[in-house]
């Protein structure tokens, strides 16, 4: 049987270690709510800055987007975030590992970062500015007006719900009266 210098020994390795982990999920806190990553795209025309919750925290753009059609503005806005968004589960990994180290939380921190991160955009960028952008009519080949008609016919349109028949008093079919419909007459 433990004597009661051991316990207390126990007690104070226990709260020491406490104490210890404490400071060094604080420390990583104070890391995280630093993070500012910041990701370009479209040759620098366009740069978006996200912080430690994912979300943009500046965008900056160049002279060259006045060569850009709005919606390639947009694309390369989205894109420019999608792949400054893609860097924060590294980013995670990095800071828990210097400063917490590897344990269960800190895995299961950084594999829901990576579950809730968007993957990094297809290395492809769109055409410069000033070149035309490919315009696609449909995704899917068999959405295409040359595909096939071997389609089964299209299900027929749902009949339209039957409007509640107006009582006395209520022209426009509306009942905004006080009465309850749960009354008993």
């Amino acid at each position: 049987m433990a004597d009661l210098a051991d316990v207390e020994r126990m007690v104070d390795d226990w709260e020491r270690n406490a104490a210890e982990t404490s400071q060094k999920y604080q420390a990583m806190q104070a890391e995280v709510e630093r993070i500012s990553i910041t990701e370009s795209v479209a040759s620098g025309a366009v740069s978006v800055t996200v912080g430690h919750n994912g979300l943009p925290t500046d965008i900056k753009m160049t002279q060259a987007v006045l060569k850009m059609g709005p919606d390639e503005i947009a694309a390369n806005v989205l894109r420019a975030m999608q792949k400054a968004q893609s860097k924060y589960p590294e980013r995670l990994a990095e800071i828990t590992a210097e400063t917490v180290g590897d344990d269960a939380t800190t895995r299961h921190l950084v594999a829901t970062a990576v579950d809730n991160f968007p993957a990094p955009p297809e290395e492809d960028e769109p055409p410069a500015a000033g070149q035309p952008q490919e315009r696609r009519l449909y995704d899917r080949e068999e959405e295409s007006p040359a595909a096939p008609a071997s389609k089964a016919p299209p299900a027929p349109a749902p009949k339209p719900t039957p409007r509640r028949k107006s009582g006395p008093g209520d022209e426009d079919g509306e009942d905004f009266s006080d009465q309850s419909f749960l009354r008993r007459d």
